[in-house]
């Protein structure tokens, strides 16, 4: 009788505790799938489990590999200061090419809502781990409606990438890259189900010479599929 009385007690101060911890959360938050497919020489595609954040967290916001925090808004117009993990340039353990792990980046973005549900944002966003070493400009023009019972997500980006970070990814002993652009297109359908969000999405990513030209490159798309189902948080 102690034992269970114990168990009934240690089970629902867990709850309150969760609960507690989950209570400035709001979006969706989900686990799913990714598959990645790089443009790099000898590469696979790959599966990998991975959490999926579209919310955020008190004051912070996430939206997948990047959060923020949301220091002025006014007629339209917002700043914050955002980091992120860049997640679809990395090459580690795909012999004989040489690790390069994900870097992490840090900056601040400016944003503005325009007219027809459209949103414009500019980041400069700077290498904080010690990987490139450099810096990008990133470009982004978003939409987000509701078709019937879904939820559509779709963004279109481009991207200016520095000499440093374009070699540090497609640079070799003999092949020296150069600063260029990238674009990226993005989507995410979403089905709520009561408190619940099915989702799946895709962002592509399109690079110029810097990729082509490189012997280490197959290719000048990088692209990620991600599916997954998540609770939305109020």
């Amino acid at each position: 009788m102690f034992l269970k009385s114990l168990f009934f007690i240690l089970l629902y101060a867990g709850l309150s505790l969760a609960q507690g911890l989950m209570e400035p959360a709001y979006g969706l938050w989900a686990f799913g799938a990714t598959i990645k497919e790089r443009n790099y020489t000898g590469t696979d595609i790959s599966v990998s489990p991975s959490p999926l954040i579209f919310g955020g967290y008190g004051p912070v916001w996430i939206e997948a590999n990047r959060l923020g925090y949301t220091f002025f808004r006014s007629n339209g117009w917002f700043a914050s200061v955002a980091a992120q993990i860049r997640s679809h340039q990395f090459r580690k353990d795909d012999a004989p090419l040489t690790d390069r792990p994900q870097a992490i980046e840090a900056g601040v973005q400016l944003g503005k809502r325009l007219p027809g549900h459209l949103t414009a944002r500019l980041a400069l966003l700077q290498d904080v781990s010690g990987r490139h070493k450099s810096w990008e400009a990133d470009l982004q023009l978003y939409t987000h409606f509701f078709p019937g019972p879904f939820s559509l997500l779709t963004a279109a980006g481009l991207q200016y990438q520095s000499a440093a970070l374009s070699n540090y990814y497609y640079g070799t002993e003999n092949y020296k890259a150069e600063a260029g652009f990238s674009a990226e297109l993005e989507s995410i359908l979403t089905l709520p189900v009561g408190d619940f969000g099915v989702f799946v999405g895709a962002r592509v990513w399109f690079f110029g010479k810097q990729a082509t030209d490189s012997p280490i490159a197959n290719g000048n798309r990088v692209s990620n599929i991600f599916v997954g189902v998540g609770y939305y948080f109020e």
